[in-house]
């Protein structure tokens, strides 16, 4: 006799998975492709075809090893869909990452108001594309046609949703991501979605990420060989769904730290205020699944340190020693900003300072061969304190506390100098590492069996733990001097 599982498809921007949950939250399987976008009349689309394809054959091979209740979606933000009346596409689904030009973005803010005005609103700074708002203005002004046939728009996850179910729904993680149309204010659509006309097309009232969107299309129940009542969640955006296991095992002062390419930090916020200087800082605001305020900052942490590491022909090894001798010497540096829109030291100039030189990114990208070996280790020191400085500025951002507890996942949880520098930066927090892998999909996994089941988020909570290790403090000297250091470079 087969397994109960919940199925869940967890739509990364580059990478798609499926998998399967057991119910005690164990994965039994797993299925793993990349589905890169298309052009379609010179604009960059996803290939929702193709993506929906694979998961129909992933979803038909993994049923012959559980018998699947439930199907929970969560994907990556900034995605929207234009369906027409009779629920087909009106025009693809656009990328964020798809080029659209600086006019329609002076276009949008001539129209729309100030970056500064939109950001106190909506919570939303401007993250150039990576913004809904903005792709349905693009369609609406650029792509008339499809504008005009368009009767429902659709979240990412709403729309897979309603690929499998034929139904039309929308919960609040979407909604409050970095779009301009949620207005945190006044807790209702914002004067940007209903000046574009947006606001209409939307489903009328919010759903749970856990709740019932429908059952499986009969066509997908026979094509994939899974039970005719199957149940697909409302979906949820995939940095809530990796929130959510700190909600569920009621948690409430702290801080998730999720590393990867990006770090992304959460911390539950009793308010949507922003200050000047966090204005001028990029913090911005999701909501959670209940529709309360999540202070959040992002900065792309894994991407500056394997731009930054691809100079050295060296793995890192960075010791206590590595970072004393650097942080006593106060000669070494990492100036990060490999992105400047993001960085966590707006309008600082990435490059490596060691002494009198200065060697600018730009410069060492067009260096033969691995221009900062000779460095040694001191060079992953002086990387990793500047990661470290970084996170510290964006939790100050974050308004932690006295004694907020800070969970650190992610792959920078296993990168010790970086995690240690942080705590020993940061007093004040207690830091830790958790035993939670693929939190992604683990939280959604949580709604798949809520769903299922029929369960509240406390009920489920009870039926998990999460393991944590306190992160060591490390005697590395005057951190302070370094520090000050640092910021003169800036």
């Amino acid at each position: 006799m087969k397994p109960n599982a919940v199925a869940v498809l967890d739509v990364g921007k580059t990478n798609k998975k499926v998998c399967l949950y057991d119910r005690r939250f164990n994965v039994l399987a797993e299925d793993r492709r990349q589905v890169p976008p298309r052009e379609v009349d010179g604009l960059e689309v996803d290939d929702t075809d193709t993506l929906l394809a694979w998961f129909r054959d992933a979803l038909k091979r993994l049923a012959g090893q559980a018998d699947i209740r439930a199907i929970a979606i969560t994907t990556h933000g900034a995605t929207v869909a234009l369906l027409d009346g009779e629920g087909r596409l009106a025009h693809p689904v656009v990328s964020y990452s798809a080029a659209k030009g600086v006019e329609v973005q002076e276009a949008f803010y001539k129209e729309f108001g100030s970056r500064e005005a939109l950001h106190r609103v909506t919570g939303t700074p401007d993250v150039g594309f990576a913004n809904m708002a903005k792709i349905l203005y693009y369609l609406k002004t650029r792509r008339p046609k499809a504008w005009a046939a368009a009767r429902h728009a659709l979240f990412f996850t709403g729309y897979l949703g309603h690929e499998l179910t034929g139904a039309y729904g929308m919960e609040p993680t979407y909604a409050g991501n970095h779009c301009y149309l949620w207005d945190f204010t006044r807790n209702t659509w914002s004067e940007v979605a209903v000046k574009l006309g947006a606001d209409v097309l939307f489903p009328k009232t919010f759903g749970k990420a856990w709740d019932c969107l429908g059952v499986v299309k009969p066509e997908w129940a026979a094509a994939c060989r899974i039970p005719a009542d199957c149940k697909v969640t409302y979906g949820i955006h995939d940095s809530n769904a990796n929130y959510l296991p700190y909600l569920a095992r009621g948690y409430d002062d702290f801080l998730l730290n999720s590393t990867g390419t990006w770090c992304v930090l959460m911390r539950p916020s009793p308010t949507a205020d922003l200050s000047d200087d966090e204005i001028r800082a990029k913090v911005l605001f999701n909501m959670d699944v209940f529709g309360r305020p999540v202070r959040t900052c992002i900065f792309p942490a894994g991407m500056e340190y394997d731009t930054f590491r691809s100079f050295t022909d060296l793995a890192d090894q960075t010791s206590v020693d590595d970072v004393r001798r650097v942080v006593a010497e106060k000669r070494l540096f990492v100036v990060p900003g490999v992105l400047p829109d993001a960085s966590a030291f707006p309008g600082s100039k990435p490059r490596v300072i060691n002494g009198s030189q200065a060697h600018p990114l730009e410069t060492l990208k067009t260096s033969p061969g691995k221009p900062l070996t000779p460095l040694g280790q001191s060079y992953y020191a002086a990387l990793n304190l500047s990661l470290a400085l970084a996170t510290r500025k964006m939790l100050s951002w974050c308004a932690v506390k006295h004694g907020t507890t800070i969970f650190i996942e992610g792959g920078f949880a296993k990168n010790m100098a970086y995690c240690e520098l942080l705590a020993t930066l940061c007093p004040d927090q207690q830091f830790v590492l958790t035993n939670v892998k693929e939190g992604t999909s683990f939280g959604a996994a949580l709604t798949g069996w809520m769903c299922a089941e029929g369960l509240s988020l406390e009920s489920v909570g009870r039926e998990f733990d999460i393991e944590t290790t306190p992160v060591a403090r490390r005697d590395y000297g005057n951190l302070d001097a370094y520090q000050e250091a640092f910021q003169t470079l800036l």
